[in-house]
């Protein structure tokens, strides 16, 4: 299967990641009316669910800009590295707010279920995603030094 180009994988991702990305943008503008209706006692895992997930569309975003640079057949050029940098930066502020609502979890609420465990793993997950996509990036930005040395060579 073809990755690069239109008829590549990238396109089809691209495409799955805009439906994503606009049902995101309808469950987090519904999210409101949602709470009214099933009156739930407000408690941090709400009001940090917005922040979070405000990082989560700007990851899936990111990606959807990754995907389009797939789709011209470009992969190594200077949007790749600042999307992977993005993406990076959003998964850092996303894993803050994972850990910020396991430690009200279990210091303050004193609870330990599975869903606290779950907290933590998303945590855990989100910093390793955060050093993934910088790591990326800055190889990212490394092939794009040797190709743009290579292009002055030929």
């Amino acid at each position: 299967m073809e990755i690069l180009g239109k008829n590549g994988l990238g396109s089809f991702l691209k495409i799955l990641l805009q439906v994503v990305l606009i049902l995101g943008i309808v469950i987090l503008i519904s999210f409101p009316f949602i709470i009214y209706y099933a009156n739930p006692q407000i408690n941090p895992n709400i009001v940090i669910f917005y922040p979070n997930a405000i990082c989560l569309l700007v990851i899936v975003w990111q990606f959807i800009g990754l995907f389009d640079t797939l789709k011209k057949s470009n992969p190594f050029c200077e949007n790749t590295v600042k999307k992977l940098l993005d993406a990076s930066k959003a998964s850092g502020v996303a894993s803050v707010f994972w850990i910020l609502d396991l430690l009200y979890e279990t210091f303050i609420v004193g609870i330990m279920t599975p869903f606290v465990l779950v907290l933590g793993f998303m945590g855990i997950l989100f910093i390793g995603v955060t050093i993934a996509l910088y790591i990326l990036s800055e190889l990212f930005k490394q092939g794009l030094e040797y190709k743009n040395e290579n292009d002055l060579t030929i």
